[in-house]
């Protein structure tokens, strides 16, 4: 059944298609197919989760709780209302007891199955999406001060790690004088990848890719030089394709370690309170690497704020201790001129030559002038 199929022509405001019910927004989305609808329990829905959702073009996402409560401006409505996925928010825990494939339709804002209104919550269009951003804005200020509060408890616990290296793993890799690229599953990282593929054609830096983002990065730049991160949902030609593995099992569990060590893929492990992302930033920037550009990392107020407040500030002093080295992959796309090689100019030259030959050739006196030229040319050579 395709999209079209499942889901009444807007008109109506109805949506039709199959409930799929997941506790993991990372699992929804493994799971959606075009046209059904997810339903969600997120506290002020992100960029990065939305646009793994809008990514499967579901029907619609049914967020259970607010997807912008107020306590800052969160991009992941805007996200999903440009994606062209219906978002009806606040509906409540009911729906949650409905099986998971039940058939549902959408009136409004209410949630229909087998004849039963299961839930009804506020269906977010762009005028409601601009007055619930209004409203969060006024929660900045307390966010800001919870952000400044885990920076300074990052500082007290991973001060040697942030300003010396201290414990950062030997990876093998001669970072010195190099540029690097630092690749996150975060918001629009594909995208990002394809911006600056010239630049990773001209350079050919080393590649550092966090988690899941390792296959990302295997598709649409190289293969990985080091994996950052938890490495359960990677895929086993990324894995292997790596020179180096470190682990940072931020929930723990063994998982990772089972699977390299079934591989065979050179690892090690790392503990730590910050995010893989920030602990990668640091081990470029401990080896030596004159640039390190990130992709699907936050970079904005607004993304410190909508990620989990210990990795926000966490990657926010890694990006402060790498300094001028780091480049935002949106920033570097605008910026980059791409570098021909010489083959490429010198065939620039043959092509303007021959252009200009034929340009002459079809003028009266330009062929008799060329003409001219060919014998004089044919007599040095018979003459020889």
């Amino acid at each position: 059944m395709t999209r079209s199929d499942r889901t009444v022509s807007a008109s109506d405001r109805t949506v039709t298609g199959p409930l799929r019910i997941e506790a993991s927004v990372r699992t929804l989305a493994r799971r959606l197919r075009p046209g059904d609808i997810a339903v969600i329990d997120v506290l002020d829905l992100d960029q990065k989760a939305a646009e793994s959702l809008a990514a499967r073009q579901p029907a619609a996402v049914i967020n259970v709780r607010s997807s912008m409560s107020g306590r800052f401006p969160t991009g992941g409505p805007r996200v999903l209302l440009d994606a062209g996925v219906v978002l009806i928010d606040d509906a409540g825990s009911g729906i949650q007891g409905c099986a998971d494939g039940a058939e549902a339709q959408i009136e409004g804002a209410t949630v229909i199955v087998d004849g039963t209104a299961v839930a009804e919550g506020m269906r977010v269009d762009g005028e409601a999406l601009a007055g619930l951003t209004d409203a969060a804005s006024e929660g900045m200020r307390v966010q800001l001060a919870t952000f400044s509060a885990n920076a300074l408890d990052h500082v007290e616990r991973e001060a040697d790690i942030i300003l010396d290296g201290a414990g950062l793993p030997d990876v093998g890799i001669d970072m010195a004088g190099r540029q690097v690229v630092v690749v996150a599953a975060g918001y629009q990282h594909r995208e990002q990848l394809k911006q600056i593929r010239s630049y990773l054609r001209d350079q050919r830096p080393i590649m550092i890719a966090i988690g899941d983002a390792a296959d990302a990065t295997l598709d649409l730049a190289s293969a990985p030089h080091l994996i950052v991160g938890e490495v359960e949902g990677v895929g086993d030609q990324a894995l292997r394709a790596a020179d180096h593995v470190v682990l940072h099992e931020a929930h723990g569990g063994d998982a990772g370690q089972a699977r390299v060590d079934a591989l065979g893929v050179a690892h090690s492990t790392l503990e730590s309170s910050l995010p893989s992302a920030a602990l990668a930033i640091l081990i470029a920037h401990s080896n030596g690497a004159d640039v390190i550009v990130t992709v699907g990392v936050e970079g904005s107020l607004q993304d410190y704020l909508e990620a989990a407040h210990t990795d926000a500030s966490g990657m926010f002093l890694a990006r402060l201790q790498a300094g001028r080295a780091i480049v935002d992959a949106p920033a570097l796309a605008q910026v980059y001129r791409h570098r021909y090689s010489p083959w490429t100019l010198v065939a620039l030259v043959l092509s303007a030559l021959v252009a200009l030959g034929a340009a002459f050739w079809v003028t009266p006196g330009g062929r008799e002038w060329m003409s001219q030229v060919f014998s004089s040319i044919a007599g040095w050579f018979g003459g020889a």
